[in-house]
């Protein structure tokens, strides 16, 4: 699915067309000796009845009715992606859904009908015969050709419509599955015979979360055998779940690369090997390879129960503190687990405890994981013996100080989704747990800084202050408000939507930015849900000290100490700012773009052309007056009065306390790869609200360059930055109401730009920060 988002996204660009080479491309097709007009219309007409022919087997046949389901899911889905991106590409709706039956031009961009096919015929594919198959791709073949010769789409849309009809069907296999993905017992037999396993009474076992195929067995000498199959589907689900699993839980990472079936394994069989080696007690490896279908094994002996399987009278001191003994093993290896729940720990037979699955440890292992690992096994015992017990059996096995180290990891970050719903069924919370165990290990809990709220307080005073900063930009800039409305009632709603649209993927890119800030592995996904959240907060408090504290409390959420999560906010923010000032210099020093000064008598517009005809302010005198004004209001208002004179010797104080917390987090600035997402990350979400201002440009009827575009919106965000007013609200709206024009926009459609640019980029996007905030107090992560 993310190839075909980029595919489609790189054909949007000459989208719709004609291109040269579609020009090119269609007159070869129809120029191509001996073929007729009806030979084209027989070939498009193919890809609808050869779909209808699979739909109809999968109606009428036995046992078919899933594959019903999954071919009528991938034609559905095409159809609606083939409309959505033609719309976004220019095309009517109406056109593009008349494209599915129109035999004949004009051309439209998307080529629905062999979207609608490929995607039916793709998820219908391993259910098929090698013959029909075959059949299949030549009638995709055809019906392509067919569609440019028809004139019915142009190259770039069959291109698209493939790309987006294959994605559909792909997405439909990933959801649920396909006949080439689990191996029958049969299968898995012959399987393991091939990599010399002998194994009799295979049953299937439930399939894991991770998406690993289960099935157990027994040996030749009656030992009990687990079986992992990593064949296509599942392999496929490791991929979607451990994607997942890394954008939002700690301790976790994408399995990728190539070959990665095998790579899973042997990873798996390695640790095994050096833990059972080490002393660790493991679950034996019996044996792992590869079949010559392509799927990936590992067989393991599963003697014993696990520990979620046992009732808590069997749960005794010496097992558990047999389990600390385990883990710390591991951990004198050097080695995390990653998933040390009640279904990873082993009772054998003698009652000492094993831990097996270890498929996603990792070696080398830092500080964050291992601390997590055993953050999921106090809790893990805490479920079957009690909270106290379980305090108790830790302290006395690990120390009180060690204890102590677990506390910042009891959190709702380092836990999976079956942990967490098993903690809200008992009658204490995990801070109830942290509580507690400060008490044993006599500490005080960790405590985290507040955060402001947004009051209803701080939304009147949000609104005075932008209804005062509209009067004022309109006043010194000589603008008529009633040709502003007409503006605004004249744009062309689709641009705006597409700004809208697209706003949120600034995050996506401001998110890695803050990722790199931090030497400790942080999670993308609560990463993002905190930049999204800061979008809400900033409403409340100047943008930069929110982002500072909402950040200081995240990571400290995250387990990190304060100094290096103040030290992560700074880096960030300034990182930020350093980008700005670099692209800046780049654009004007190499004349890529620059701002002239709006004179007193340029006219942009006949609706504007009288109200700026008078004596308009330049555009430095605009800024430096309205600097003024907003450190008057700043200084004026005693809340803002008290933020900035607190804010620098707090700051300067924490950082002092913390140096050498703060010297070690600086140490990212080393790591080219953080450097990379630091600014690159902070580069790309600039370039984004550059392209946002330019899509609420273009809804007004005006355009600009890129480096134009960027060059305003770095320039007003940078001197907005600086500004003791909550998200600059009315000193932004002035700039870039003062930058369009600097670059040539009439005064009226500069304003309105800046107003519809702001409403997309800043007053809107904390509608979707409350749930972020939210999400981010319900899982604890602030």
């Amino acid at each position: 699915m993310l190839l075909t988002i980029a595919v489609v996204a790189l054909l949007s660009i000459p989208a719709p067309g004609p291109t040269q080479i579609d020009t090119a491309i269609a007159t070869l097709i129809k120029d191509l000796p001996g073929l007729f007009g009806w030979f084209w219309e027989i070939g498009y007409d193919l890809l609808i009845v050869w779909a209808l022919v699979l739909i109809g087997i999968a109606l009428f046949a036995h046992r078919r009715k899933l594959l019903l389901r999954d071919l009528v899911c991938s034609g559905t889905l095409a159809f609606a992606l083939s409309l959505l991106v033609g719309r976004l590409s220019g095309t009517d709706w109406s056109r593009s859904f008349d494209a599915m039956t129109a035999s004949h031009g004009p051309a439209v961009y998307m080529a629905v009908r062999l979207c609608v096919a490929t995607a039916v015929i793709v998820t219908a594919s391993p259910h098929m015969t090698h013959a029909l198959r075959f059949v299949g791709r030549g009638v995709l073949l055809v019906g392509a050709i067919s569609v440019i010769a028809l004139g019915v789409a142009y190259a770039v849309g069959v291109v698209a419509g493939f790309v987006v009809g294959v994605g559909a069907a792909a997405f439909v296999h990933l959801i649920v599955g396909s006949p080439g993905g689990r191996l029958t017992l049969d299968q898995i037999k012959a399987a393991l015979a091939e990599i010399g396993i002998e194994a009799s009474d295979l049953r299937n076992a439930p399939f894991e979360p991770s998406g690993v195929a289960l099935a157990t067995g027994s040996a030749p000498d009656g030992r009990p055998l687990l079986v992992k199959v990593y064949g296509r589907d599942a392999w496929e689900g490791q991929l979607l779940s451990s994607t997942w699993a890394a954008l939002w839980r700690r301790g976790s990472r994408p399995q990728l690369g190539s070959g990665g079936r095998l790579q899973l394994v042997e990873h798996e069989a390695f640790i095994t090997l050096l833990a059972e080696r080490a002393g660790v007690p493991v679950m034996p490896i019996v044996g792992a390879g590869m079949a010559d279908e392509g799927d990936a094994l590992l067989v393991s002996e599963v003697t014993g129960r696990s520990y979620d399987a046992l009732d808590p009278e069997e749960i005794d001191d010496a097992l558990l503190r047999g389990i600390w003994e385990a883990v710390g093993r591991l951990h004198e290896l050097g080695v995390a687990h990653g998933q040390l729940d009640g279904s990873r720990v082993v009772v054998r037979p003698d009652g000492t405890p094993a831990l097996a699955d270890l498929g996603q440890a990792r070696v080398a292992a830092t500080r964050v994981p291992l601390m997590s690992d055993r953050a999921q096994i106090l809790v893990t015992m805490a479920l079957k013996v009690g909270d106290r017990r379980a305090i108790e059996a830790t302290a006395a096995a690990i120390g009180n100080d060690g204890l102590a180290e677990i506390l910042p990891f009891l959190q709702p970050a380092v836990f999976d989704r079956p942990t967490l719903r098993a903690v809200k069924e008992q009658d204490w919370s995990l801070g109830d747990l942290s509580e507690r165990a400060a008490v044993v290990a006599g500490i005080e809990p960790p405590k985290l800084e507040r955060i402001r709220r947004v009051t209803a307080r701080s939304f009147l005073l949000a609104a005075a202050i932008a209804l005062f900063a509209y009067w004022l930009i309109a006043s010194l800039a000589g603008i008529d408000i009633n040709d502003v409305v007409d503006e605004l009632k004249s744009a062309d709603k689709i641009w705006l939507w597409a700004a809208l649209l697209f706003t949120p993927t600034a995050q996506l890119a401001q998110a890695f930015s803050t990722i790199g800030a931090s030497r400790e592995a942080v999670r993308y996904g609560p990463v993002l849900m905190l930049q999204y959240a800061i979008q809400f907060i900033q409403l409340a408090v100047p943008s930069s000290a929110a982002r500072v504290a909402l950040e200081i409390r995240f990571f400290q959420r995250m387990g990190i100490e304060v100094g290096a999560a103040t030290s992560i906010g700074l880096i960030d923010g300034v990182s930020g700012f350093v980008v700005q000032i670099a692209m800046i210099l780049v654009i004007t020093l190499s004349g890529l773009a620059s701002l002239s000064l709006p004179s007193a008598t340029s006219s942009s517009s006949s609706s504007s052309s009288s109200s700026s005809s008078g004596s308009s302010p330049s555009l430095w005198m605009l800024l430096v007056a309205l600097l003024v004004i907003g450190l008057i209001l700043g200084l004026a208002i005693p809340r803002y009065r008290k933020l900035i004179k607190e804010a620098v010797p707090r700051y300067r104080a924490m950082i002092r306390d913390q140096a050498s917390e703060a010297a070690v987090a600086l140490r990212v600035l080393r790591d080219p790869k953080k450097l990379a997402m630091l600014f690159g990350g902070n580069f790309v979400g600039q370039v984004i609200l550059a392209i946002v201002l330019g899509l609420c440009l273009k809804a007004f009827g005006y355009s600009a360059s890129l480096a134009q575009l960027i060059l305003v919106n770095t320039i007003v965000s940078l001197f907005a930055g600086f500004m003791p007013v909550p998200g600059g609200m009315g000193v932004a709206e002035a700039g870039f109401t003062a930058g369009l024009q600097a670059i040539g926009v009439p005064s009226a459609a500069a304003m309105s730009t800046a107003i519809a640019f702001r409403l997309v980029s800043f007053y809107i996007p904390p509608l979707w920060g409350v749930f972020a905030m939210r999400w981010l107090r319900r899982h604890e992560y602030v």
